[in-house]
Parts: structure tokens; C-alpha cells; sequence
């Protein structure tokens, strides 16, 4: 467990905590400062050459446009830049998968995907502004790792807390007092007070439940630990009113989130769980192919008790579906040991 937040809605704890991610105050480093001024006129020349004009928000893009930018503002040292900003901003390590630098083809689609203003069209600009701003920063780092096209909502599969709702009540003479949950790759949490609240309503008390949620991604384990979205004050106030009255029914007390990758395997020292949900992963497009749906899938049912359930559900395009669809994931959890069904609230696997 390489990194773990308790749930807290207390800005003070919030603040400290973001402070052991994220570098405080102005950055100064010499080499940034250098690519900032090689990247500074480098623009120069794109305004002076690119024959369309400059992108504000709400600009269509076309592909004549991505041309001449690619040309003129090559994404290549737009990338250097910014590969030396994240490692003087982050105090972990980024993941090339979730750099949204390391993915991106053209600049222009970048500033469609951040939805800053039109100062930012120039990235020495944008540079700048970064490091001398921290709330700035703050705000950028949030949205480039945290874009809000991920997740954010609370009752994302409501048919799989039916059957939950319906398998612990069938159960509720063979669980153990203690009941433990995992939500694997948690994303930032909703999903994660969801199966408290349920617990709550099915008459675990808060002080028997041990409800944990994992992510590869720190600042979504800082997110879903505090409901702190800097880049999106409507998601923060909606997650806040959402969760107050499980802080307020203590039903937060025996939750942990932590950055866990899913495909380790567990230690003997640790204890399993009775419910696992690993939503919105397996199958899709950070998680595909037999190879990696087996060593997944292997290492989520050792993590499994006895009598436990592993459940998976998804919202994902049918392509992804049709590389790797429902009845390859049947199978190699059948291999695994699990006695799978499916229905409308995606696939629950029990560990007998």
C-alpha cells in the first residue's frame, strides 16, 4: 500500500494531505525556464506563419487547422516543455498512460480538452502562469489527471446495488459481523460510498464495516478520500451533500482509499474481502485481452473469500466490448474458480 487517505471532509486535512502530492508555492528550475523560451519563440513564428486564426474557446477545429499547428507548433517540443513541469509539480511519479501530454497529436486538441481561456493558446504562456501561480496549477493538474469526463456519479450502476442489496440479505445469517468491501479501481470514490450507504441500509452497523477503494492514480485516492475536485466547484458541492450523511452516521469510519494496482497479488498477511467490485476496467480500454483480464481477474479472486462476490460492470463503447465481450470474462473467471452469472447489473462471480 503505497499511499492511503482516511475520508475526511475537513479543509485543513484535505489541505495537508494535497501537500504531500502536489509542490507547493513557485516552482524555479533553469532548464524549465529554458524550454519556456524556446517554446516561446517557437509560437512567435506560429503566429506570424499559421494561416488560420488562433484558437479561443468554443472554436470548431478542423483538420486543416491541426495540419498547419502540428507544422508550425510541433506537439514534439511541446511535450518536452511540459515533461519537465509535471515531474517539478508532482511529488510521484507520473504514468506516461495518464499524461495527457504523452497521448495528445496536436496542441489545438489539447486546448479543446483543458477549456482554458484564450490566453493559454500560447503554451510558454500557459507555462509561465503555472509556475508562478499555485492555485492555478492546482486547477490544471486536477484537470489534466482528473478530467471530469471520468466517473463522477454517484448511482453509476443501480441495477449492480440491487443485486447487492438482494445478495446480502439472502446472506445476512452466513456474514461474518464484519463486513469487507473493496471497490477496485475506485476511481474517485462515488461508487466506493455507494456500497457504504448500502451497507448502512442492510444493518451493518458503521463500526462493522471495513469499506476500502484502490486506484493506480494518486490525486483520484486524495479526491475520492476528501470530495476535493479544485477544477470543478459544482462536482465538489454535489459529492459533499451526497457523502454528509455517511460522515454524519459515521459509516465513513472504516473506509480507506489507497493506490493499489489491481493486478498485484495479494500478501498472506492480507485479509480478504466478502464483496469486490472492479467496475468500468476489465475489458476496457486500460484492461484488455485474455492475458491481462486473466492475471486481473487471478488476482482478484485471491483477494476473494470464501463465499465472497466479485462483481464487474461497465459502460463501455461495443467495440471495446467486441475485443473482449462478457462471455470471454465468464470464462476465465469460471477457470479461476467462480460460479458466474449475468444479468442487467453486469457479472457477479461467487468464490465457493
Amino acid at each position: 500500500m503505497e499511499l492511503s487517505f482516511h475520508p475526511s471532509l475537513s479543509p485543513d486535512q484535505a489541505n495537508r494531505n494535497l501537500s504531500t502530492l502536489l509542490v507547493r508555492g513557485t516552482i524555479q528550475n533553469s532548464a524549465l525556464d529554458s524550454a519556456i523560451k524556446r517554446l516561446d519563440e517557437r509560437f512567435r513564428s506560429y503566429c506570424a506563419l499559421y494561416p488560420h486564426g488562433l484558437w479561443a474557446p468554443g472554436l470548431v477545429v478542423t483538420s486543416e487547422m491541426r495540419g498547419s499547428t502540428e507544422q508550425y507548433l510541433p506537439m514534439t517540443e511541446i511535450r518536452s516543455a511540459f515533461s519537465r513541469f509535471f515531474p517539478l509539480a508532482l511529488r510521484y511519479p507520473l504514468q506516461d498512460e495518464n499524461n495527457p501530454f504523452s497521448t495528445a497529436s496536436n496542441w489545438l486538441d489539447l486546448l479543446q480538452r483543458f477549456r482554458l481561456s484564450k490566453e493559454a493558446v500560447n503554451p510558454a504562456a500557459l507555462l509561465r502562469k503555472l509556475i508562478f501561480e499555485e492555485s492555478f496549477r492546482i486547477r490544471f493538474l486536477f484537470s489534466s489527471l482528473l478530467p471530469k469526463h471520468h466517473g463522477g456519479n454517484f448511482s453509476r450502476y443501480p441495477e449492480q446495488i440491487s443485486f447487492l442489496e438482494g445478495w446480502i440479505t439472502q446472506r445476512r445469517a452466513f456474514l461474518p459481523p464484519e463486513t469487507d468491501t473493496l471497490d477496485a479501481a475506485c476511481g474517485t470514490g462515488e461508487g466506493t460510498y455507494d456500497v457504504a450507504g448500502l451497507l448502512l441500509k442492510c444493518g451493518t452497523p458503521s463500526r462493522a464495516q471495513r469499506v476500502h477503494g484502490c486506484s493506480l492514480e494518486p490525486l483520484e485516492v486524495f479526491a475520492a478520500a476528501h470530495g476535493c475536485f479544485p477544477h470543478d466547484p459544482g462536482r465538489e458541492e454535489r459529492f459533499h451533500s451526497i457523502t454528509a450523511p455517511l460522515f454524519t452516521a459515521q459509516a465513513t469510519s472504516g473506509m480507506l482509499f489507497f493506490q493499489d494496482n489491481i493486478m498485484r497479488q495479494p500478501t498472506r498477511e492480507e485479509k480478504p474481502y466478502d464483496i469486490i467490485l472492479c467496475n468500468g476496467l476489465l475489458g476496457g480500454p486500460f484492461l484488455h485481452g485474455p492475458d491481462m483480464l486473466e492475471n486481473a481477474i487471478a488476482a482478484l479472486t485471491k483477494r476473494l473469500k470464501a463465499g465472497g462476490v466479485l462483481l464487474t460492470a461497465d459502460r463501455f463503447h461495443e467495440g471495446w466490448k467486441k475485443g473482449s465481450p462478457p462471455a470471454l470474462i465468464e470464462e476465465i473467471m469460471q477457470h479461476s474458480g467462480l460460479v458466474v452469472q449475468r444479468g442487467d447489473f453486469g457479472i457477479a462471480a461467487e468464490k465457493k
